[in-house]
């Protein structure tokens, strides 16, 4: 039977993700498409030849509402968008932020749920069989990836309707995670936004300075990038290797000068629901 799928936020970068993965899948989903900038409905009308729907239609009647809208926006857009919605209706946010962040309405009627894909893992990108697909860094639909979902409120029975929907959106998905709110929190922004983006925007910091102290660009990337893939495997412990003694010396010497000692309090629930409510207040 045909689930009815409305997408909020449709023209966008991750609506129309969204609207890929789901049109994949002959028969299977109804699609309403609500878009309310310009930029966004001529991007749909060019890519699947659809058109956008007024919002109070577009939900009516809808099984499941993806909320594809920036983080920023989800205040103002589910405060008019939750009294609208059928009962029994699923609401699924694509990033856990705004939920973890208390700024969408409760409705005891209206089951919610978070998702988000993991993007194709390194050593799978590895794996895959075609050019195209190990050059699928983001997750466009071309190389496997898993997902991680938590239910925020509602009625529990619906899930596996929902993962299901989540998982046909994001495809081809190898597993799929169930976990909490709070949990998805800890997985982004916490680890992968704040430190591991962090991380690397510190790596891309030093190879540039050190193209700027006058090492040969070439040598300074074939360098970098032998050394980082290296550093990956041997750290998360993918070969039967050791780092050198002098590598594990200059590695721990380094870590007091480049770490607090308490980094790791950016995964504290303080500060993780400190970052939620910045990444999702309206700038």
């Amino acid at each position: 039977m045909t689930h009815v799928v409305t997408i909020m936020g449709a023209g966008g970068a991750m609506g129309r993700r969204v609207t890929r993965g789901l049109r994949e899948i002959p028969g299977a989903y109804e699609l309403r498409f609500v878009e309310v900038s310009s930029d966004g409905i001529a991007r749909m009308r060019e890519e699947f030849g659809t058109e956008a729907t007024e919002q109070s239609e577009a939900v009516k009647g809808a099984q499941t509402v993806v909320l594809a809208t920036p983080d920023r926006l989800v205040a103002k857009v589910t405060a008019s968008l939750i009294p609208q919605l059928d009962a029994g209706t699923n609401l699924l946010t694509l990033d856990p932020a705004a939920l973890h962040a208390e700024r969408v309405p409760r409705r005891a009627d209206v089951n919610v749920f978070a998702c988000h894909p993991t993007h194709p893992p390194l050593y799978w990108l590895l794996e895959e069989e075609t050019l195209e697909a190990r050059k699928d860094y983001w997750g466009s639909g071309k190389a496997r990836q898993a997902l991680v979902i938590a239910q925020a409120w509602g009625d529990p029975t619906t899930f596996d309707v929902v993962q299901s929907v989540a998982e046909d959106m994001f495809a081809p998905i190898v597993r799929s995670h169930r976990i909490t709110v709070d949990q998805m929190a800890l997985l982004e922004p916490a680890m992968s936004e704040s430190v591991t983006n962090a991380c690397v925007a510190l790596l891309k910091n030093t190879r540039e300075r050190v193209i700027e102290t006058g090492v040969p660009e070439q040598a300074a990337d074939d360098f970098f990038w032998g050394h980082f893939q290296i550093a990956i495997a041997l750290i998360f412990e993918q070969l039967d290797w050791r780092m050198s003694a002098g590598a594990e010396m200059a590695m721990r010497e380094a870590q007091s000068v480049l770490f607090k000692d308490d980094w790791h309090r950016i995964l504290q629930p303080d500060a993780v629901l400190e970052s939620t409510r910045s990444i999702t207040t309206e700038h």
